[in-house]
């Protein structure tokens, strides 16, 4: 039934409200009539949001209706009523009673840095955690990618602490701790553990032993391992050998310890050629069967329960310590402002009287983001205002990670059921148009069934694209990820191009949209468009293959430390500020900023360095005087008188990064702002002594995690396409919007921490909530069962984010399309609306375009990343002018060389990359070299190195089959190059050869013997193909004169020795 905008007064409204359906303008409208009719007053107005732009745009928006009714005056007094976040109410209440409350008058709100080093700096008091912490990787804290950095196993284990201690606070729990609550607390995490895992046997140690006999009885018929990880016997393929190293790798006492060993002794489709095949398979089936018997066994789930028992143990004792550090200090965080606000008036009803006296209504926007300790202090004003008006869709609850709980509004509304009239739902779209509303519509009921009510369209314009366009990627002529041993490009990674040059098409084609604001038609621009994905990462790739097609993107990335700008005035600030610091100088000069890193400028700047004065150059000359008078003034005016004298704001005028670079440098203003008024005890813990230029950069890095996002150049840049996770699209629109990631499907991951409830009402909710800790399995079956319990939350979650995503646009929706459909991915759900559409609707409102590979240009070359360089000169050499600067392993023009006599050398066994298909042939080659550079530099550490991506093996899986490899790979070097070796790996280098050119690049290797020198290239391309590599190889010929060059392809085994006379390098110097 449709809803009118205006909804009568009564004790209790509950808003259900789709996307594009106006509930902002319902709130609007209705306040504003209850104004008018004196049902409230303007002054009297309590509604509480969840972020501070929305409670202004709020309160903009009522003033504005007000104003529109003729109501001046209620307009005035409306910015007497409090409409404001969660937390800044709770926080005005602490103050109004913190004299009668004992509290301090005036508590300093903590910053999430200065929250986040104050729980660490709890945490490192706690003893509840340390048998976790002293056996890391027996609880499955072993170290691994988180995004694109690596997380250390202690890292791991305090993501997993905080991520307990944000459920439990927003929960409630954890403020002041009974010994009662912290039972029940530990009670019910272990009641789902045992329940879930089943029955087990109270010893496992007959278990143990069957399991070990049979592994006795294969050493017993194969004494040497290496005979049955040949290929005539079990080892036909990685997964073959990796268990018969498992087998040889046991002893009787891991077994008694480590699941992890036991699951990889159990049976799986991918030993099949042992069992069908091997005429001794009788020796693996005993093995196969003991090893299923883990599920049975007492131990994996008695771990599991310690494990539990410490994290919660411990994080009570950490909050518990944070929690009297606060006390100490008069400091609060967001969550003391909504729990502290709660337990003073649970205390003193009287105070919520007061409080309540001086509201009319209730108004509570997006309550589906609603966390159970803020719905609990806000339901007691509900049950004393005199009309309460609730907002919310369950539709878009995608918040959970920031301890929301869609199931506080679920169970609101089913109450709000018994009762006729409290329940209203809003059924117009405001939004898209009808052609467009139609397809979400369909995606609608296919997300939620009979639960989804349709919108019916009101937007008042029509357009003239198609309403859905798919782009569909055939798998005849796509890969899903770039594939060193096809052809064929990648979806995921060439396949940014495509859909870049489709965007570039869409801008230049002419096509006009409906201005949202004047609602007159216009031609389409870069910021009618936005690019949806699933996480930054892909995000990232997309910007770049828009800036390749020339069109601008508005992204919110990380690099803010690493900026050019961020860095020129952070190396002016550390100069100025200490006069020896040369290398600051010597960045500081070389600056592209100050047209530096040519090669004419370091020619000058190093001719004319002495160690004893200093770097001489004009900007020096300009910036030095500076130094006595600043070294006195805050950072802040540092800073400022830094970019000021310099002119840097003028000198970015023609910079193409520009924009970019005037946003972050007036970051760093507000962030040097921002650090002269922290607390001494708050850096003291950082281990931060002072206020000054040199602990700045210092605190900075320390805050990298959450201070290294960049700020939008120019949030209204109008030829920049918008490019947002699916997360941050929530509540906005575009007239175009690109949904990328439809094919992904996302996965349940553990730990898993999740808030839980006992069955039964809201106030039942709310008192007996706890916390859900699922830990991570080696057993596949007992995991699946786990996976059960978080499958049906994780599904809401994901169909409510594939609603977001795919309800932004007004006009066009555009569907990226991979053939194959993964269970679960938002393809899943909407390729029975992509399929069924006939041709009469393919003209009106539906498309469908194969994308050709012709499409996009591939690219093979890439570059390594430099974490220092070698600028490498010959003695003898005097800098000279110079015109041209040259990449080898960048340059396919490099001018042809004469090959050396080449000699082919097979050393085994070879690297067996097959494997490794679905990964980027870049990313791959990336990967081998750190493999081959960690093991001749840290050879201790090429486990480590064997889980990182792109490879992401488990050690114990391929590190004999790697180690074999290298090995082999070394042996053959130190035959060639004799004694007294040593090794030089991803070896950055810059230096000018004879025809005064720079040459810049990476070698792979140096290894220098008293026979030879070798410059070694590794290749790790499927088919052997000289190509032009001689010709790069031959660019570095210059650093080590005489030296042999060298071609490793790895994948093949084979070393192609360029031989040369031999003699050793004359490099003399060098500065790193």
């Amino acid at each position: 039934m449709s809803q009118s905008a205006i909804l009568p007064a009564q004790p209790l409204t509950l808003i259900k409200a789709g996307a594009g359906a106006g509930k902002t303008y319902t709130i609007q409208s209705t306040l504003a009539d209850w104004i008018k009719q004196g049902i409230v007053r303007a002054d009297r107005v309590l509604a509480v949001t969840f972020t501070n732009d929305a409670a202004n745009e709020m309160r903009t928006r009522i003033r504005l209706a007000l104003l529109k009714e003729g109501m001046m005056a209620e307009a005035r007094l409306l910015q007497k009523s409090n409409i404001s976040t969660i937390h800044a109410f709770g926080l005005e209440i602490l103050k109004s009673f913190a004299y009668e409350a004992g509290k301090s008058p005036a508590p300093r709100q903590l910053t999430e840095q200065e929250q986040d080093f104050l729980l660490r700096k709890a945490m490192d008091q706690v003893q509840a955690i340390q048998p976790v912490l002293d056996d890391l990787e027996h609880y499955g804290y072993k170290g691994g990618y988180k995004g694109e950095d690596f997380q250390e196993a202690d890292e791991q284990l305090t993501d997993t602490i905080l991520a307990l201690i944000n459920k439990l606070r927003s929960l409630g729990k954890g403020f002041n701790t009974t010994p009662g609550e912290a039972d029940a607390l530990l009670r019910q995490a272990k009641d789902i553990i045992t329940t879930t895992y089943g029955h087990v046997q109270k010893d496992g140690t007959p278990y143990a032993d069957g399991l070990w006999q049979a592994i006795e009885a294969v050493k017993a018929e194969y004494p040497d391992g290496k005979t049955l990880r040949h290929k005539a016997e079990w080892g036909n393929n990685g997964d073959t050998r990796a268990f018969v190293d498992t087998i040889y790798s046991a002893t009787r006492e891991k077994l008694d310890r480590d699941w992890k060993l036991w699951a990889s002794l159990q049976y799986t489709d991918k030993l099949k050629k042992i069992r069908d095949k091997h005429p001794r398979a009788d020796l693996a089936e005993p093995i196969w069967n003991a090893a299923e018997k883990l599920s049975a066994h007492p131990g994996p789930l008695n771990d599991a329960l310690k494990h539990i028992e410490c994290l919660i143990n411990g994080v009570l004792e950490t909050l518990a310590a944070y929690q009297h550090t606060k006390e100490q200090a008069g400091l609060v965080d967001y969550g003391d402002m909504v729990h502290l606000a709660n337990d003073m008036l649970e205390a003193n009803p009287e105070w919520l009287d007061e409080i309540a006296g001086d509201y009319d209504c209730l108004i509570i926007d997006e309550f589906q983001d609603t966390n159970p300790l803020q719905y609990a202090l806000l339901r007691r004003f509900q049950a004393s205002s005199k009309y309460t008006l609730i907002v919310g869709d369950l539709k878009q609850s995608i918040m959970g990670f920031q301890g929301s709980d869609s199931r506080l509004f679920a169970e609101l509304l089913n109450d709000g059921e018994r009762t006729p009239g409290v329940v209203k739902e809003l059924d117009s779209n405001w939004r898209s148009t009808p052609k467009l509303m139609e397809f979400i519509n369909g995606v609608g009921t296919a997300l939620f069934g009979s639960k989804y009510q349709e919108l019916e369209p009101k937007a008042g314009y029509k357009s003239d694209l198609p309403a859905v366009q798919v782009l569909r990627f055939s798998k005849d002529d796509w890969n899903l990820n770039a594939n060193g041993k096809s052809s064929k490009p990648g979806f995921t990674a060439e396949g940014n191009i495509a859909l870049a040059n489709h965007i570039k098409e869409l801008l230049g084609s002419g096509s006009q949209i409906t201005d949202r604001h004047t609602g007159e038609k216009r031609p389409i621009r870069g910021s009618d468009i936005a690019v949806l994905a699933r996480g930054h990462s892909r995000l990232g790739k997309f910007a770049e293959a828009l800036r390749n097609v020339g069109i601008e993107v508005q992204i919110q990335q990380s690099g803010f430390l690493a900026c050019e700008s961020v860095q020129w005035v952070l190396n002016a600030l550390q100069a100025l500020n200490n006069r020896r610091d040369h290398y600051a100088w010597l960045d500081l000069l070389t600056s592209p900023l100050m047209g530096g890193q040519s090669t004419e400028r370091l020619s000058e700047l190093l001719a004319s360095y002495d160690p004893k004065t200093a770097l001489k150059h004009s900007l020096q000359d300009l910036l030095e005087p500076l130094g006595d008078s600043l070294r006195k003034q805050p950072v802040k005016n540092q800073l400022l008188r830094i970019i000021e004298e310099a002119r840097l704001f003028e000198s970015l005028n023609n910079n193409p990064q520009g924009p970019q670079y005037r946003a972050n440098l007036i970051k760093l203003i507000g962030l040097a702002e921002e650090f002269e008024v922290l607390q001494p005890e708050t850096l003291n813990a950082m281990g931060i002594a002072g206020k000054n230029a040199s602990t700045f950069p210092v605190w900075l890095n320390e805050n990298k995690d959450s201070v290294d996002e960049q700020p939008t150049a120019d949030p209204q840049a109008e030829e920049a396409v918008v490019l947002k996770t699916w997360h941050s699209s929530k509540g906005l629109e575009w007239p175009v919007v690109m949904v990328l990631d439809a094919e992904k499907a996302s996965e349940p991951r553990f730990p898993n921490i999740s808030m839980a409830y006992q069955d039964g009402g809201i106030d039942t909710m709310l008192r007996d909530s706890f916390v859900k800790i699922l830990p991570k399995f080696g057993d596949k079956s007992i995991e699946e069962q786990f996976a059960k319990l978080v499958a049906e939350q994780q599904d809401d979650t994901d169909r409510n984010l594939y609603y977001v995503a795919l309800s932004r646009a007004r006009e066009q929706l555009i569907l990226p399309r991979w053939e194959v459909i993964n269970k679960g991915c938002m393809l899943s759900y909407i390729e029975p609306l992509i399929a069924s559409r006939n041709e009469k609707q393919k003209t009106a409102i539906f498309e469908e375009l194969k994308v050709a590979p012709s499409s996009v240009e591939r690219t093979c070359d890439f570059c390594q990343p430099c974490q220092k360089i070698v600028l490498l000169t010959e003695a003898d050499r005097q800098a000279k002018r110079l015109k041209h600067t040259i990449s080898p392993s960048l340059d396919n023009q490099t001018q042809p060389v004469e090959v050396p006599k080449i000699k082919k050398i097979r050393y085994r066994p070879a690297l067996d990359l097959d494997g490794f298909a679905h990964i980027p042939a870049n990313d791959l080659g990336v990967w081998v070299h750190r493999l081959y550079q960690v093991f001749f530099m840290r050879p201790e550490m090429l486990e480590k190195a064997l889980a990182m991506r792109a490879g992401g093996l488990e050690g114990r899986v391929a590190l004999q089959d790697v180690k074999d490899h290298l090995d082999a790979f070394m042996k053959q070097i130190e035959k060639l190059i004799g004694k007294g070796k040593s090794w030089k790996c991803e070896l950055p280098a810059l230096g000018q050869n004879e025809l005064g050119q720079v040459v810049s690049g990476m070698i792979d290797l140096i290894a220098e013997g008293e026979m030879r020198t070798l410059v070694i290239d590794h290749k790790s391309n499927q088919f052997v193909s000289e190509n032009n590599y001689w010709s790069q190889l031959a660019a570095y010929h210059f650093f080590w004169e005489g030296a042999d060059l060298n071609l490793n392809w790895v994948r093949h085994g084979l070393l192609e020795h360029g031989v040369t006379n031999g003699c050793k390098s004359k490099r003399t110097s060098f500065i790193m």
